[in-house]
């Protein structure tokens, strides 16, 4: 006995076991969406009250958020100001400081030489 198998009946057989598999997967998937959705609906309607407070107390909490945003930035910029003034007050400080010390050195060396230039001298 003799069987002829036809290579486009194979293909065709290929693909419609192929077509089958994919069509069981997304049964599965659809049926396993439809599990969340149901658990996302029940979670939505067991918190609705939670939900709607939540949502109607969001502009008081935005408008809180401004203000505080706004008094912040007000803050800022005052110790900014601040903190320039510091700085230049002791960048005034510390030249003046400078100044003084080598005033003092330049005091403080010639005394010296009068010092020994006196003892020496007086040899």
């Amino acid at each position: 006995m003799r069987v002829t198998v036809d290579l486009s009946a194979v293909a065709w057989f290929v693909i419609f076991c192929l077509a089958v598999i994919v069509g069981v997967f997304l049964i599965i998937l659809l049926i396993n969406c439809l599990k969340v959705v149901k658990k996302v609906s029940n979670l939505i309607d067991n918190n609705a009250n939670s939900v709607t407070n939540t949502i109607s107390a969001l502009p008081e909490t935005l408008k809180s958020v401004d203000e505080l945003a706004v008094s912040a930035k007000g803050t800022i910029d005052k110790a900014n100001s601040i903190v320039s003034t510091v700085e230049e007050n002791v960048t005034d400080s510390f030249s003046i400081n400078a100044e003084n010390i080598l005033n003092i050195i330049n005091i403080a060396s010639s005394v010296i030489k009068s010092i020994l230039n006196a003892f020496t001298s007086s040899k």
